[in-house]
């Protein structure tokens, strides 16, 4: 259903005074969870092998990814969209066929 339809859960929720706990859904819900009061925690799932320590749950895909502190709070930026920012270097990406010429506009 995406963000929007997350939005109506949450409200619909909120009218009835359910709380609403997201599952697993990391930086995909964050912002949604901080802005409604019916959204009291967020989930993080543990993703190391020993489950001993906090790691990014998408891996190396984001450079900034936000984290659990120490306290168990996720701080969140002000960056647009979901404000990670993909690791373009780290993952060396390519594309799966070559690109064709003039598909970004210039002929």
């Amino acid at each position: 259903g995406g963000m929007t339809e997350a939005r109506r859960i949450v409200a619909l929720a909120s009218a009835y005074d359910v709380p609403i706990i997201p599952h697993g859904s990391s930086i995909y819900s964050y912002h949604l969870q901080i802005c409604f009061p019916n959204c009291p925690i967020a989930e993080f799932l543990v993703m190391s092998p020993k489950a001993d320590k906090i790691v990014s749950y998408f891996g190396s895909l984001f450079i900034d990814e936000p984290l659990p502190q120490r306290d168990g709070y996720v701080e969140l930026t002000d960056k647009p969209g979901f404000g990670v920012t993909l690791n373009r270097e780290g993952l060396k990406l390519r594309r799966p066929y070559p690109r064709e010429e003039g598909a970004d506009g210039d002929n």
